[in-house]
């Protein structure tokens, strides 16, 4: 008798909130125009004490989306910008950042080719509210190496994106993405918007319609950590748990609104964003820029577009072996995936696979997430 490819995928994410690699998760896949996946699995937290401890998931459940904020809004905010002639490709980076990355374009950031390092812990003498001493620290990073040369994932480019986008727009990144993305989607209601940023507001914390929708992320409990307190400790006391607060350290000393990390939202509206980049259905993205930022980079060995990543041609990297070179794609650090996939091999028609889990809670130190990301990915296409 044939396995029913729906209860292997139910069955699948329910081991991986057994086994411990996320408290809980919500899966949702879309294929050739319709849901034919969107479940809810485990708890919003596993920590006793933790906000939404032993309290189900549910398909609305808000996670920090992490990287995923770099292809939904920083990179989506860059196309609409290239497309509205308000920047090109090729336009140098602005000269306060350019000396961290000589010779720098807008390409190369969008490309991690930039010659800017993966990442750096500016965060740890730092407190939220001065995003710009975080940039002064990215314009005083030497480069790691020659422009253009190989491909790094750089953060540092992405926040520098972010402050450039600003000042093209001439609007606060958050504000920009309501106005731009969010409400033009019909994406940005309620007390927890289905997707957006959460800017830090002083000691305000969640209300309640928050702690029930959005979940937790890392618990800062030195009892978890034997062998010592982690670098990332300073600048969140006296938080005990990343609520509705970016996980990201950097963009939490940001003010939790940067290029790189800060995005907030439910499987239901990072579907709607992914859409409209499948379709062109964003005002202002029309189908020959979606197409030249869905262009796989030039630079050498690179698996890089412009923002979008696409799968490993060996099959190693999350989206394994079963989507198309075509595909675009990323992966946050908190434990959320997107793929977009507009010709698949099977030919049934274009497929989005989301998964948005808070593996990061109680801690960043928990087990590897990669076999469960390939795993979903091969369920996916078999629905």
């Amino acid at each position: 008798m044939r396995e029913d490819p729906h209860r292997v995928l139910f069955d699948l994410l329910e081991d991986g909130v057994r086994a411990g690699l996320y408290p809980g998760c919500v899966a949702l896949v879309w294929r050739d125009g319709a849901e034919i996946y969107h479940e809810a699995h485990g708890d919003l937290g596993s920590h006793e004490g933790a906000p939404g401890y032993l309290r189900a998931v549910s398909r609305d459940t808000v996670y920090d989306l992490a990287s995923l904020t770099k292809v939904l809004a920083t990179t989506s905010l860059a196309a609409l910008a290239v497309a509205e002639g308000r920047v090109e490709l090729t336009t140098p980076v602005p000269a306060e950042w350019d000396r961290a990355c000589p010779g720098a374009t807008l390409a190369h950031l969008l490309s991690h080719s930039s010659g800017l390092p993966a990442h750096r812990e500016f965060f740890v003498d730092l407190k939220p509210g001065r995003p710009e001493r975080v940039l002064d620290r990215i314009a005083a990073t030497a480069p790691e190496y020659p422009l253009g040369t190989k491909a790094v994932y750089s953060d540092l480019g992405f926040m520098i994106l972010g402050a450039w986008l600003e000042r093209l727009f001439g609007q606060a990144l958050d504000r920009l993405f309501d106005d731009k993305i969010a409400w033009p989607l019909d994406l940005h209601r309620g007390d927890v918007p289905r997707i957006g940023f959460h800017r830090l507001l002083g000691a305000r914390g969640p209300s309640s319609a928050q702690q029930h929708r959005v979940a937790p992320t890392e618990v800062y409990d030195p009892a978890l950590h034997p062998d010592g307190v982690p670098s990332w400790f300073a600048c969140r006391a006296p938080v005990r748990c990343a609520h509705y607060e970016v996980h990201d350290d950097n963009a939490f000393v940001m003010s939790g609104v940067a290029g790189h990390a800060g995005l907030f939202g439910e499987a239901a509206a990072v579907l709607e964003l992914a859409r409209a980049w499948l379709d062109c259905t964003l005002p202002g993205l029309d189908a020959r820029t979606r197409d030249v930022f869905w262009t796989l980079s030039q630079v050498p060995g690179s698996t890089r577009r412009l923002g979008w990543d696409s799968p490993t041609p060996d099959g190693s990297g999350t989206a394994a072996d079963v989507l198309s070179p075509h595909a675009a794609g990323h992966t946050g650090f908190t434990g959320t995936t997107l793929w977009i996939d507009p010709s698949p091999p099977d030919g049934r028609g274009p497929l989005i696979a989301i998964l948005l889990t808070n593996r990061v809670h109680p801690t960043r130190n928990g087990p590897p997430i990669l076999q469960l990301r390939q795993q979903f990915h091969r369920a996916a296409v078999r629905l």
